[in-house]
């Protein structure tokens, strides 16, 4: 009876309530409190859309949205929430239902596919967005003397200029956000989630498109892979206010709706990923991840990982990320949530190369190659697989070589020669970087010898692959309980480095990521609230040499600055808008 007049407007609603006596009265009220919401946002068709309400007060349901879809829109997007018993499964097969990319990007998308099925022998060019370079530990070694020695291979991919990185210069995406609204999301998380993924869509372009996935007890998928035109946009930005949080979670059940999404979609634009974002622990009984990471692989998309909060499976998100060659983030503070997914996308809007190939010719024996990347040998060829490169970031391949003994007047000697070839996607076409050669100055015993410092870059580089090994280690000992262990080698590692002649930034930096990592495995409580996926976190990002976000965690011990060595220019615009 106190409900307003504009209340018999309301398209009508029918409440059937099962539950004792004693808790009637409180659940009648809650009851009143939503339909006076809904009141106040009008009940007139078309007077009010999700879009315009605020998420406190946006209802679940809306009528008058819902009767202007198609039948087959209303099958497509699955269910919102609904009973556990009566849920039916996701129908996949309609989920070929992907709207078609803008005009101006079927040119790139077809010059990826006719990449993927192979092209001629690119031309040599050193006018490509990614360039090689080499660099060795010693400049000179005695001609005879044998020696083992290090080297770094270093891909630069250019920077792409703020003022020409519009929407004819970036790539279109296709991007599938699987999301976790399962009932630990209830609240603050979902909300800033939410808001986030609202923040990709209206940054999005035209030629952009957006799926939403969500998964609980069950996955959803509440949008469609959708063009981010002005119309889809408004469905995005509606769809992201009818989430609600419930349920068990089955990240499995998620990855699987992303993955038929991705695999079913009738047309693919150049560059494609699936965010996973989550809070706990997967309840699925028989996972596959392996499989699926395979299929995402053979569907042209790359996958990231996020883990919200102390209570997510990190060891799961973590080996996730380390098979798909992408960072694992780990957000402490949810109030960081939108700062990582808009690094990410940010990262994803800026690839300049695809399917890298580092092919190293050596002359000398290859005794290591140390990358997290796929590596394979035939004779004395080396080739380094790499997904993709960013503009303006770098990825270094260390190698330990070994050094012949060399006789006569030979005053140098060349080690390896390295060269790179890749599908350039602002060119659409496949081409090949100008071959750079290793060489190292020999001296005879009897010359008076240079000084034997070594490079920094090198120094630099060794430093970090030994930090991501000690971390692996580290997370090792942490997952079996053996705190003392994990310090032991954590002190170690941070001594070695502490007390080498040639410290650069990067060392520094490293070395406070070590004395984090430190405070971290305290205990085993410090290891479960944060640690042990802070230094999964950690190891990911110094082995791929990529980030998500600058955020720095509360929890952490010092000023840690190791994420800023890896965050690109393209993504801490992203972020800073975020």
């Amino acid at each position: 009876k106190t409900l307003s007049a504009r209340a018999r407007r309301v398209p009508a609603v029918a409440v059937v309530v099962a539950a004792p006596a004693s808790r009637a009265g409180a659940m009648l009220s809650s009851m009143a409190t939503v339909l006076r919401s809904v009141c106040a946002s009008g009940g007139d068709a078309g007077e009010s859309s999700p879009a315009s309400l605020s998420p406190q007060s946006a209802p679940r349901f809306v009528p008058q949205q819902r009767a202007r879809r198609s039948s087959t829109q209303n099958r497509a997007m699955g269910p919102i929430m609904m009973d556990r018993r009566e849920e039916p499964a996701l129908d996949f097969s309609t989920f070929n239902d992907d709207d078609e990319i803008a005009s101006s990007a079927t040119p790139a998308a077809a010059a990826a596919s006719a990449a993927a099925a192979g092209q001629p022998e690119p031309e040599v060019s050193s006018q490509g967005p990614v360039s090689v370079s080499t660099r060795i530990e010693y400049a000179a070694v005695p001609r005879g003397r044998a020696q083992d020695i290090f080297g770094i291979v270093t891909l630069q991919a250019e920077a792409v200029d703020a003022a020409t990185s519009g929407a004819e210069q970036r790539q279109p995406l296709d991007l599938m956000c699987v999301l976790d609204v399962s009932g630990s999301m209830t609240g603050e998380k979902l909300e800033l989630v939410k808001k986030a993924v609202r923040f990709v869509i209206e940054e999005s372009h035209s030629t952009d498109r957006v799926s939403i996935v969500t998964f609980n007890s069950e996955a959803a998928r509440p949008l469609r892979l959708c063009r981010m035109d002005v119309q889809g946009k408004s469905e995005a930005i509606a769809s992201t206010y009818r989430l609600c949080a419930g349920g068990g979670t089955r990240i499995a059940s998620g990855l699987e709706a992303a993955m038929q999404v991705a695999e079913r979609r009738r047309h693919r634009s150049p560059v494609s990923a699936i965010l996973l974002l989550t809070d706990g622990q997967d309840g699925s009984s028989a996972r596959g991840y392996a499989s699926m990471l395979a299929r995402a692989q053979r569907a042209g998309c790359s996958l990231y990982a996020f883990g919200f909060g102390a209570d997510h499976d990190s060891r799961l998100l973590s080996d996730l990320a380390e098979q798909a060659q992408t960072p694992f983030t780990f957000v402490e503070d949810v109030g960081q949530i939108g700062a990582a997914f808009a690094g990410a996308v940010g990262g994803l809007a800026s690839v300049v190369a695809q399917n890298v190939k580092v092919v190293l010719d050596c002359q000398a024996t290859v005794k290591a190659v140390h990358t997290p990347f796929a590596v394979s040998r035939e004779g004395n060829r080396v080739v380094i697989e790499i997904p993709d490169l960013l503009a303006d970031e770098r990825r270094d391949v260390l190698v330990e070589l070994s050094v012949p003994e060399e006789t006569g007047a030979i005053h140098e000697t060349c080690l390896l020669r390295a060269s790179a070839q890749y599908f350039g996607l602002a060119a659409g076409a496949v081409a090949q970087t100008q071959a750079v050669d290793m060489v190292l100055q020999r001296t005879t015993i009897e010359e008076p010898q240079p000084e034997m410092e070594p490079d920094e870059e090198v120094v630099s580089q060794r430093h970090r692959v030994e930090v991501a090994q000690t971390l692996q280690d580290a997370t090792a000992h942490g997952d079996a309980g053996r705190f003392q262990d994990a310090q032991q080698l954590l002190a170690a590692q941070a001594a070695k480095m502490k007390g080498s002649k040639k410290r650069s930034a990067v060392s520094e930096g490293l070395v406070l990521e070590l004395e984090d990592a430190q405070n971290r495995m305290q205990s085993r409580s410090s290891w479960q609230n944060g640690g042990s996926a802070e230094l999964r976190d950690a190891m990911q990002m110094h082995r791929m040499q990529r980030a998500t976000n600058v955020s720095m965690s509360s929890a952490c011990s010092n000023e840690k600055r190791s994420k800023a060595m890896y965050l690109t220019k393209g993504q801490q615009e992203w972020v800073s808008k975020a």
